[in-house]
């Protein structure tokens, strides 16, 4: 009986690939990536096993496709566009126009790269698309920024209504941060109120900016149930008033109508500050330079709007024609007109120069002004 002598053609340190799967699979259960979580279901990360009567590799059935792309406009970014602002936003066909779309999310700023920690950063406003089978179904519209990506708006196609794509963005963008090196992920603005902005509280450590100090806050169960109690909070306030958790602002306001116990605030903050505080804790709001409540258009600093000058400048206030009832009068036949005060949105005078702020003076003249409607 002989024994034949076998030689191994591997390369030493050779793994079988079923061990390296096992291998692999361990170390997922183990050692949680996002960055390789969220890639994964991307065709050029799929696992394509082989046919075993074939040798080839199979395709999967779908291929999902994410790449990043300077913010330029195509017939197939606006098609998708159009999609989205028809279906979700109920825009009519007339509203909805390529210049539009170029002016809204195709003229952000300028791209460049930098050098940050060794890397290639990229700088500007970008299109990430979302392609599925080569079709793009959704596209987020990105500024990179020196310290951190900020998320500007998001569009789908009704066909993907129901694939959370929100979710799917979010994830996608803040793996984008973790790998550019950039700092921080910005979402924009967070509404308790409004369905379409929850996801975003959903994501920790997330913080919001103060509205008074600003400064950021961790978005916790505590400020959450803030939010949900009142329509208006300011946490630096909040702090200064010693109202620590939601049911002390109840106190802070009937301890003052029991007979001022609160007398030593009240002498400490003056008496104003003390009344604007009181009607903060009474959901009431807050400071008018806080909440922008009974001022003027012109003190808002509005983008697109006319100042005050260029109101006084270009447009003849006192011709503009009013109708009442029947008749049809210059707003200079009403009385008291060159009395009022144009900074004032309680008088004719100041809601007729907050209008024509907003639409132009090339319009003025072909419009009546009828506020009984």
């Amino acid at each position: 009986m002989f024994w034949a002598k076998t030689t191994s053609t591997r390369q030493p340190g050779y793994v079988p690939r079923h061990g390296r799967l096992f291998r692999e699979k361990k170390h997922r259960r183990n050692h949680f990536d996002v960055c390789e979580a969220v890639h994964r279901a991307e065709y050029g990360n799929v696992k394509t096993p082989n046919d075993p009567t074939t040798k080839e590799s199979i395709e999967p059935e779908h291929k999902f496709e994410v790449t990043l792309e300077p913010d330029k406009f195509t017939e197939e970014k606006y098609a998708l566009f159009a999609n989205y602002q028809k279906v979700v936003h109920k825009e009519p066909p007339s509203r909805i126009s390529p210049s539009g779309f170029k002016r809204f999310l195709c003229s952000g700023l300028e791209q460049s790269t930098r050098t940050y920690e060794g890397k290639q950063q990229k700088l500007g406003s970008y299109h990430q698309c979302y392609r599925l089978d080569g079709r793009l179904v959704a596209m987020g519209f990105l500024d990179l920024l020196p310290n951190g990506i900020s998320s500007v708006y998001l569009i789908y196609h009704q066909d993907v209504s129901d694939w959370n794509f929100g979710k799917i963005s979010a994830l996608q963008e803040i793996t984008l941060a973790l790998e550019g090196s950039y700092r921080y992920y910005y979402m924009g603005y967070y509404i308790p109120s409004c369905t379409k902005m929850r996801y975003k509280g959903a994501y920790r450590p997330t913080f919001v900016l103060d509205p008074e100090t600003y400064q950021w806050d961790p978005l916790d169960s505590d400020l959450l149930a803030r939010l949900s109690a009142r329509k208006y909070v300011s946490l630096s306030r909040d702090r200064r008033l010693g109202i620590t958790a939601v049911s002390d602002s109840t106190d802070f306001l009937q301890s003052n109508h029991r007979a001022s116990s609160r007398f030593t605030e009240e002498l400490n903050l003056g008496l104003e500050k003390f009344k604007s505080d009181l009607s903060y804790v009474d959901d009431e709001g807050a400071d008018p330079k806080n909440k922008h409540q009974h001022c003027s258009l012109f003190e808002l600093d509005m983008p697109g709007v006319m100042t005050l000058e260029e109101v006084e400048a270009k447009v003849d206030l006192s011709t503009w024609k009013l109708k009442l009832g029947s008749l049809v009068l210059s707003l200079d036949d009403l009385r008291d007109w060159h009395d009022m005060d144009i900074t004032d949105p309680f008088t004719a005078k100041g809601l007729a120069a907050e209008f024509a702020a907003c639409i132009g003076p090339e319009l003025i003249p072909n419009i009546v002004i009828d506020w009984q409607n």
